[in-house]
């Protein structure tokens, strides 16, 4: 199942929570048409908010406890930032082209103090 939400709809609280809606009701299928993996592709997401990182956690966990597996793809470079400063990223699997995931905040520090590949953080 691949859900895209756009921007409006992932930054606005009420309107968040219809990502879960989406993802719960396929949750509920019959067996035979069970969901066992979740794409949430944030091509159209430039910019993200709490209200959007908040349905993301919710997401991530409701998908956890029902043996989902959930993966994000096409981050923009705004996006992906946030993923590293909150340290999401640990939480989170990323889908796709691996320059497309946020690296991991250690590997970003260290690479910072060698200077051997520029970082911006």
């Amino acid at each position: 199942m691949v859900v895209s939400p756009s921007l409006k709809v992932i930054n606005r609280r009420k309107s968040a929570r219809k990502i879960s809606s989406k993802v719960s009701a396929a949750l509920d299928q019959p067996r035979e048409r069970l969901v066992t993996d979740v794409i949430v592709d944030l091509g159209q997401v430039t910019w993200i908010s709490s209200a959007g990182l908040n349905e993301l956690i919710r997401l991530q966990a409701q998908s956890r406890a029902s043996g989902i597996h959930l993966r994000l793809r096409s981050l923009n470079e705004a996006v992906r930032d946030v993923f590293r400063i909150t340290r999401l990223e640990r939480i989170f699997e990323f889908d796709g082209n691996p320059e497309n995931e946020p690296a991991p905040v250690a590997a970003a520090i260290e690479s910072d103090h060698d200077h051997s590949v520029p970082v911006s953080i």
